[in-house]
């Protein structure tokens, strides 16, 4: 009897050792859609000044995943004032990106964001060319804005007990499911123990 238990107890401990990061540690965290999108509603509305002329405002994020891809897209109000004029442009901007994992400061943060369509209201007055142009500029623009922004950031409690641990955040990967941040030993630590 003392050996099946025995045996058992390895089991279980080498199951533990191939399935998690640690005692009580997981081995990966996932980030769903509707925690992603209340972390992105913190980071808005984003506002702007753009070469001294016009004041732009980002609002009201929509995100979506895109598993297959590996990036995530959003939608956003924008809002574009003429500080000279006084005239103000509104519409829809949709974009989508890739992520990366900053671990100076425990962030995760958009990159290579893409502007896959960015649409002036008609009721703007501009003439067909004008708004093109804006369009093609803006969307340059907002691109440069967005890079690097922090989606979210991990708590310091949370990177702490981690460190402590021996463990820290590693790989970040878009899935179906959301934003997979893989929990690794750290390098070169002996006192960890899985």
């Amino acid at each position: 009897m003392n050996r099946r238990a025995g045996l058992l107890a390895l089991a279980a401990l080498a199951a533990m050792a191939a399935g998690c990061a640690g005692p009580g540690m997981p081995r990966r965290i996932v980030l769903g859609e509707a925690e992603l999108q209340a972390q992105l509603a913190r980071r808005f509305p984003l506002q702007r000044s753009l070469f001294d002329t016009y004041e732009l405002q980002l609002s009201d994020p929509r995100l979506r995943i895109d598993g297959a891809a590996g990036r995530l897209a959003t939608d956003l109000s924008l809002q574009a004032s003429d500080k000279r004029s006084g005239r103000t442009l509104q519409g829809r901007l949709a974009l989508d990106y890739g992520l990366r994992w900053e671990p100076s400061d425990g962030s995760i943060r958009l990159v290579q964001p893409r502007i896959d369509s960015l649409q002036i209201a008609p009721e703007s007055g501009l003439s067909p060319r004008r708004a093109e142009l804006l369009q093609r500029m803006g969307g340059a623009l907002v691109e440069r804005l967005l890079d690097d922004l922090v989606l979210y950031r991990v708590p310091e409690a949370r990177l702490q007990a981690w460190r402590s641990a021996g463990f820290q955040p590693g790989g970040l990967q878009v899935t179906p499911d959301g934003v997979e941040i893989t929990i690794e030993r750290v390098a070169g630590l002996s006192g960890a123990q899985p």
